[in-house]
């Protein structure tokens, strides 16, 4: 009688070390919610980007760059 009470003792603190010890699952990690309000704003900057670039490249090539540079500084700066 002693051994079977030894062998399931045994049995039972295997049992309850391979519990304690095993390496439990990860979860996977989730991705965040896709955000609208930041990609509608980037959008927005970069066309607002675009166009100021293409305002400068015109005033550069007109007949006065200088002139033409400048009336866009000052109407800027009035904003």
């Amino acid at each position: 009688m002693d051994h079977v009470f030894t062998i399931i003792s045994i049995l039972g603190l295997g049992a309850l070390f391979s519990f304690l010890f095993s390496k439990k699952k990860e979860k996977e990690p989730e991705t965040p919610p896709k955000n609208t309000a930041a990609d509608v704003a980037r959008e927005t900057v970069q066309q607002t980007f675009e166009e100021e670039v293409a305002r400068v490249n015109a005033a550069v090539g007109g007949d006065d760059p200088a002139g033409d540079l400048a009336d866009q500084g000052n109407a800027r700066r009035r904003r």
